[in-house]
């Protein structure tokens, strides 16, 4: 038998096989008359306290609230929440609390998933609450009847195998699950709590914690098991560290927690020295970092102790008392608590050695039932546990934690972060298993391994670690193929993977390195040579433009030359750096270029030919002729039946674009608004993926329905590639299934030329209309862009109607709105051929206008989350905000859609109550953050000097969109919206907007998603 390093487990001197409010009672009896409860001056004794209790939890049992029995909580932090909490236990209940403050699609999820008897909540918070089916109490309209109830403390059938709270926790896809924790797990960590700190009827613990988080757990109930006093910091008040420090004075607390990122706010305000009451700070939620803890022990002079646990075992499960150690490298999260023990184990459930890395696995006392109403996912994460001796069936599971922990060479465990195969590159979060999944479906490939590597002048790219599939292949073939292999695998990746995705470096291994235990070993795969990557023979520089461009490449690559064929983004380039070579070619060659000079031809060859075409104007291309010349549509798609039949009820709809930001909407709405199956184009390595990641992007804002999921049915193909991807039969297949389309699909990408993204966005939006004109003829609702209109043609005009030709493309060096105005340029031809279409051109889309769901990545979000980063916002007088919420978007295409009468329309989906976008500006500045406004120029700089020292501003992966000089004073038309207005007279929907209950629901998102921090 495995021999443990250490003891997994250590026994407590308690016994936890009571309920948490029969210890509380127990203490009730020892010190009536001592003040259990402070909330601002209001205090209540532990004899009114249980008082208050009984006469709640006895009307609470006259409706039915028993063990088992689910009770949703939904108050401000207040005396009345404690009051709460303590009578639904008291009533043998379970309570599942609701944050008022969380959004209404969050709150109605939540109560439907949980389906709570009763629901306590308050008048204030009534009127916020969405539609259930709980029985309502509210304290000031049930008061009367709740305070004729018995003091005496009520009788019920609970036990310590009950469910004491159901708290809810998001998931790795955004739907909520809730943990269902039991009255002798909590129990187990109260009293060991006690039994490590000794609290006395002297301390005070300051309850700040939100309490849908299990924190608060502790903080109301360890207090008022002990006889010690319970403060209750005031609503919102755990954002604000100088309330906190004031309250800590005035109440003079002796024990808190903080998350390590809140500590670290809070160890920045000053007459810290008045906090001198303070005994222990407790951290736990994040992993708490060496400079936190050392600025900690410089600034205060208590014990501080890092605990680390998730909700699914109550609470904490190990525990680390810090030390003011300077030369410490790491802070453990310590050894198990009581009655707990700790399993570190590799990928086949086996224990590791000290030293190595394996997922933490919890088991004992404070371990979870499960998730409510998620057996498949309780099943995954709640695992048998081989090695339990006994037959305590508590005890008989291990909890999964997907947390990556080492054991230290002392018996600690060491926190070495998550599992999950994600990484965050430029801004974008990109899952490695993908990438390498896709990488595997090449024939040529027989195993890959794609990793994070710095290359040479310190960005963060992607490295993919090739074993090549000779199949037998002699040395010789071999060799040849291994060379003409990543150009022929970057092309390959190109046109199924967003550009983020693919990476920036390949190496070719005989073999993959491995550890003894035959896994991939990362930590020895090789540095990447990043010049390896180049699909071109050397070729000196002959010119002297093309010596200039070559110098400037290889200093800004930090490789040592680079010769006139070699494509600078294969050689490890990005967009911030396409900014800075820009730049310094401007300067050293003293003439005007273009981003899009690089992106359409990224070799030395190709930029030095463009700098020759503009010393000579001649040879400047007429960029007008060129995109007319690309509308070629296929003269095999057009009606060509006598009549197209309308159908009113579609039983078969075929939509692209569904896992983007409006896609998803789209999706949902469908759901709603038709009783159809929904096709989806979606990229994936399998039908069961595809359905997988469709599921994961509803999730992601709250829409999955399981109810209505069966009706999504994936296909799997590529948007840029013919017939999808898909074989003829396949195709054909499709285009005499479908009966409308929605082509939503698109690469939205305002950096990159249009050659890049016309494989998508043109050549894609071809396959659609192929599609519509196969088998059956089918309608097609394209979703455009305002940004067709992007040409100084349109400047001279007051309004751009809907109805309005479509006669210049964009003049404004945008690829995604030239490949936009060439795709809606071919829908119109095929709408001149008798096919059924209609056209939506949305503005800037935003977050949902009631939930605050926003897509963080947009321009939108990064462009407010830049500004505070950066503290500064452009003066943009008289240029126009033009956002648009995304649930009235994706509510009237899919409304207007079902209009036959919309049939050959233009609708633009704006808002038709603009604001100045400097208005908008200003009610960010009214958030708290110190932001100053500057002139553009000024602010240009001010982003691109921070983003050469660091790539953390959000704004970083979208600096080529900020020119250098931005039209700052010219004329900007409005577009006019009377088709929409029109579609949607006889319907609710109307177009919220731009105010400040818009923004500060965004705000409120943006905060709570971890997006944004509070200011300071």
């Amino acid at each position: 038998a495995f021999q443990w390093p250490y003891s997994t487990n250590a026994r407590g001197n308690f016994s936890y096989d009571k309920c948490i409010h029969q210890l509380f009672e127990e203490q009730v009896e020892q010190t009536p008359d001592a003040i259990a409860v402070v909330f601002e001056d209001e205090k209540l004794s532990y004899r009114e306290l249980n008082s208050r209790a009984n006469q709640l939890a006895h009307y609470l049992q006259s409706l039915g609230v028993k063990p088992e029995v689910l009770v949703g909580i939904c108050v401000e932090r207040s005396i009345e929440m404690v009051v709460g909490l303590l009578a639904i236990l008291k009533a043998g209940g379970a309570y599942v609390p609701i944050d008022p403050g969380y959004p209404p699609q969050r709150l109605a999820y939540m109560l439907a998933d949980s389906e709570v008897l009763v629901l306590l909540t308050t008048l204030a918070q009534m009127k916020l609450m969405p539609e259930h089916q709980a029985q309502l109490v509210c304290w000031e309209q049930d008061g009367e009847a709740i305070s004729s109830q018995s003091l005496e403390n009520p009788l019920s059938a609970v036990n310590h195998q009950n469910l004491a709270y159901v708290i809810y926790t998001s998931g790795s896809t955004g739907k909520p699950k809730g943990a269902m924790n039991t009255h002798g797990g909590i129990c187990n960590r109260l009293l060991w709590m006690q039994d490590a700190f000794s609290l006395t009827s002297s301390d005070k613990i300051l309850q700040k914690t939100p309490f849908s988080f299990d924190v608060s757990v502790w903080e109301f109930f360890w207090p008022l098991l002990v006889g010690a006093t319970l403060v209750v910091a005031k609503p919102e008040g755990h954002k604000d560290s100088g309330y906190l420090r004031d309250l800590i004075a005035q109440e003079q607390i002796t024990t808190l927690h903080f998350v390590p990122s809140m500590l670290k706010v809070f160890l920045q305000e000053d007459k810290l020295e008045d906090c001198s009451s303070l005994k222990r700070v407790i951290c736990s939620g994040e992993a708490l970092s060496v400079q936190v803890q050392e600025k900690f022990f410089e600034k205060l002079g208590c014990e501080l102790h890092n605990l680390y646990g998730p909700t699914e075992a109550a609470i904490d499960v190990t525990w680390w008392p810090c030390v003011p150690d300077k030369q410490q490298k790491i802070i453990p999260i310590g050894r198990p608590i009581a009655n707990t023990q700790m399993y570190i184990l590799d990928q086949h459930q086996q224990p590791v050695p000290i030293g190595v890395a394996g997922e933490l696995h919890i088991a004992g006392a404070g371990l979870a039932r499960g998730y409510l109403k998620r057996e498949e996912l309780t099943q995954q994460k709640f695992i048998p546990n081989p090695f339990d001796q006994s037959q305590d069936t508590e005890q008989s599971k291990l909890y999964k934690t997907g947390d990556l922990a080492r054991y230290l060479p002392d018996g600690n465990i060491e926190f070495l972060g998550r599992i999950d195969h994600q990484v965050k590159m430029r801004g974008f979060r990109i899952e490695l298993g993908e990438i390498e999944s896709t990488i595997e479906e090449h024939p040529g490939i027989e195993e890959t391994v794609v990793t994070l590597r710095e290359n040479q002048v310190g960005l963060q790219q992607l490295v993919a670690y090739i074993v090549p599939n000779h199949q037998g292949s002699g040395q010789v073939k071999a060799a040849q193929q291994e060379k003409q292999l990543i150009p022929q695998l970057k092309e390959y990746l190109e046109s199924r993977l967003p550009e983020y995705m693919v990476p920036s470096g390949f190496m070719v291994l005989p073999q993959m390195p491995l550890t003894p235990n035959g896994k991939v070993n990362r930590k020895a795969l090789p540095a990447p040579d990043w010049t390896s990557s180049v699909s071109t023979e050397y070729v000196a520089p002959e010119t002297e433009t093309q010596k200039v461009l070559a110098d400037i490449w290889a200093e800004m690559l930090g490789i040592e030359k680079v010769g006139i064929h070699d494509k600078f983004f294969e050689l490890g380039g990005n967009s911030l750096l396409a900014i800075q070579v820009i730049s310094r070619v401007q300067a050293a060659c003293s003439i005007e270029l273009k981003l899009r000079d690089l992106f359409e031809s990224p070799t030395v060859a190709g930029v030095a030919q463009a700098i020759e075409k503009r010393h000579d104007s001649t040879q400047v291309t007429n960029q007008v002729r060129d995109l007319r010349a690309e509308v070629i549509l296929d003269s095999k798609i057009q009606n060509q039946s006598v009549a197209f039949e309308y159908i009113t009820e579609p039983k078969n709809i075929f939509l692209t674009g569904a896992t983007g930001f409006l896609g998803v909407y789209l999706l949902s709405e469908l759901l709603e608004q038709t009783q159809g199956d929904i096709y989806c184009l979606v990229r994936a390595t399998s039908s069961e993926q595809g359905k997988q990641r469709l599921q994961r992007a509803l999730e992601s804002y709250s829409l999955w329905n399981e109810t209505k999921s069966s009706r999504i049915i994936p296909v799997i193909g590529e948007l840029s590639a013919p017939l999808f991807g898909l074989d003829e039969p396949q195709f054909n297949h499709l285009a005499s299934q479908v009966d409308v389309i929605y082509h939503n699909g698109a690469w939205v990408n305002f950096v990159y030329s249009y050659s890049i993204l016309k494989p998508a966005n043109v050549l894609g939006t071809h396959e659609v209309l192929r599609l519509a004109s196969q088998a059956k003829i089918k309608p097609v609702h394209f979703i455009s862009t305002i940004s067709v209109f992007f040409s100084s043609a349109y400047s001279d005009k007051e309004v751009i109607f809907e109805s309005d030709s479509l006669d210049y493309s964009p003049d404004n060096d945008d690829g995604y709105s030239e490949s936009k105005w060439v795709a809606e340029k071919l829908v119109m031809e095929a709408r001149d051929r008798n096919l059924p279409v209609c056209i939506y051109r949305p503005g800037r889309i935003t977050g949902h206008s009631q939930t605050g769901f926003c897509n963080t990545e947009d321009l939108f979000s990064r462009m407010v989350k830049g500004c505070i980063q950066l503290g500064a916002v452009p003066n943009l007088e008289g240029v126009f905000s033009d956002i648009v919420p995304v649930d009235y978007v994706s509510k009237a295409i899919v409304n207007i859609s079902q209009q036959k009468e919309s049939l050959g329309k233009a609708f633009h989906m704006v808002n038709p109550n603009d604001i100045y976008v400097n208005e908008a500006f200003n009610m960010l500045c009214s958030w708290g953050y110190p932001i100053e406004k500057m002139d553009y120029e000024k602010w240009r700089t001010k982003l691109i000097c921070q983003a050469e020292n660091s790539n953390k501003n959000a704004l970083y992966p979208l600096l080529p969109l900020f020119s250098e000089e931005f039209p700052v004073n010219a004329k900007m038309p409005r577009y006019d919206c009377k088709h929409t207005i029109h579609g949607l007279a006889d319907t609710d929907i109307v177009c919220p907007s731009i105010d400040s209950k818009l923004l500060n629901t965004y705000y409120s998102y943006f905060q709570s998603s971890g997006f944004l921090n509070a200011p300071q």
